[in-house]
C-alpha cells in the first residue's frame, strides 16, 4: 500500500490500493494509522479510513473494513451453518482478524472452533488493534489457534469436521495460498469432513466481469463435490462484487426457502446477532444475472497443484462462436 502525495491530491494522506483491473487504481482517504509492519509474512497496516472505519490492510490490499465486515463475514460462515442441522466442530483457515471466529461461536451448537493462520504476528495485532471484528472470540474457551500453514494442518490432523470455511487472500497470484485452492487441497479437504459436511470458500472478485478466478475455483472444486454452488454480494469497500462458495455433496441452496431460513435464524442466532443476514438477502445472492451465469459456465483451467494459473482469455478475445450471447426478442420491449 504506497501513500500517494497529498500536496496532490488535497487533504490529508491517501492509501492507494490497486485494483485487478491493471487499468484502474483505486484509493482510499486514511484519517490515522494504528499499526503499521513487516511480519514473517506479509506487511500488516491497521488504518482508520474516511468511509469505512477502522482497515486491515495486507500487503496493500483491504481484508476488512468495520462499516461492512459483518457483511461479508456473515455471507462467508453463516449459510453453512445454518444449513448444517448442528455444528459442532468447525475448521476455520485464516480469518486473521477473527470476525469469522466471531461468526461461528454465535451458535451455541459449536464445541470447537480451530482457527488455522500461517502468521501469528498479524493474528497479534489484529486482536489488540480490530477488537470490533473479533469482540472477544479469540478468548472464547472453544476457539483454538493454530499458527501453521493450513494446508500443513489439513494434511496431518486427525479430526473430523462439520463445517470447513476457508478465509484465506484474495488472489490466485501462484504464491504459498495458492496450495490453499487446488483439487489435490480440496481432496485432502474432504476426508477431514463428516457426511453431510460444508465448505465455504471466499471466491474471490465475482461478477460477469471479473469472473477468471472464482470460476476457476468453481471448475476444481466440483472435481471433487457433487455441489458446488456460487453466490456473490456487493462489498463497498471491496470495491465491487465479492463471490463465495458453498461446497458438499448434498446441499442445493435452490431447495431452501427464505421462511425456513429465518425461523433457523431465530433458533440458533436469535433476532438481533445479524446485521445484514435474512433468508430473502441470502437467496437473492445465489440469484446470479445471465451472463454472469453465462461467464462462469465458459471452459478454462483446473487449478493443480505445481501448475500456475493461467487466466483464460477475455470473453472479447475469444472466436465469436464461443461467446455469443442470447440475444433479446426485441418485441418484449415494445409489449
Amino acid at each position: 500500500m504506497e501513500p500517494l502525495d497529498p500536496a496532490k491530491l488535497g487533504h490529508g494522506p491517501i492509501y492507494s490500493v490497486e485494483d485487478s483491473d491493471p487499468f484502474d487504481l483505486y484509493s482510499y482517504r486514511v484519517l490515522s494509522v494504528a499499526h503499521a509492519s513487516q511480519t514473517a509474512f506479509q506487511r500488516v497496516v491497521v488504518a482508520d479510513t474516511c468511509n469505512y472505519g477502522r482497515a486491515l490492510f495486507m500487503d496493500g490490499s483491504i481484508q476488512s473494513a468495520q462499516e461492512d465486515e459483518a457483511l461479508y463475514h456473515e455471507l462467508l460462515v453463516q449459510p453453512g451453518m445454518l444449513c448444517h442441522h448442528a455444528p459442532r466442530d468447525v475448521l476455520i483457515i485464516g480469518g486473521g482478524e477473527g470476525a469469522t471466529l466471531r461468526e461461528v461461536l454465535a451458535h451455541a451448537s459449536v464445541r470447537s472452533a480451530v482457527m488455522v493462520d500461517i502468521d501469528a504476528e498479524a493474528v497479534e495485532i489484529c486482536r489488540k488493534h480490530m477488537v470490533h471484528a473479533h469482540q472477544g472470540a479469540f478468548d472464547d474457551p472453544r476457539a483454538r489457534l493454530v499458527f501453521q500453514d493450513g494446508r500443513r494442518f489439513v494434511e496431518e490432523t486427525d479430526l473430523l469436521f462439520d463445517v470447513v470455511i476457508i478465509d484465506v487472500v484474495d488472489n490466485l497470484d501462484n504464491g504459498p495460498a495458492q496450495a490453499l485452492y487446488t483439487r489435490q487441497f480440496y481432496q485432502l479437504l474432504r476426508r477431514r469432513l463428516r457426511p453431510e459436511g460444508i465448505i465455504m470458500i471466499q471466491g474471490l472478485e465475482f461478477s460477469f466481469q471479473d469472473y477468471k478466478e472464482h470460476a476457476a475455483l468453481v471448475r476444481t472444486l466440483r472435481t471433487v463435490f457433487a455441489e458446488v454452488h456460487s453466490y456473490n454480494a456487493t462489498v463497498p469497500s471491496f470495491l465491487g462484487s465479492w463471490g463465495f462458495i458453498m461446497a458438499s455433496d448434498w446441499l442445493d441452496p435452490s431447495t431452501l426457502r427464505a421462511d425456513a431460513i429465518d425461523r433457523q435464524i431465530e433458533r440458533r442466532l436469535g433476532h438481533d446477532w445479524l446485521r445484514h443476514l435474512n433468508g430473502a438477502f441470502l437467496l437473492s445472492a445465489f440469484a446470479l444475472c445471465k451472463e454472469t451465469r453465462y461467464v462462469l459456465a465458459l471452459p478454462g483451467p483446473i487449478l493443480e497443484d505445481g501448475v500456475p494459473f493461467l487466466p483464460p482469455p477475455d470473453v472479447g478475445e475469444a472466436v465469436v462462436e464461443q461467446v455469443r450471447l442470447p440475444v433479446l426478442d426485441e418485441r418484449a420491449w415494445t409489449r
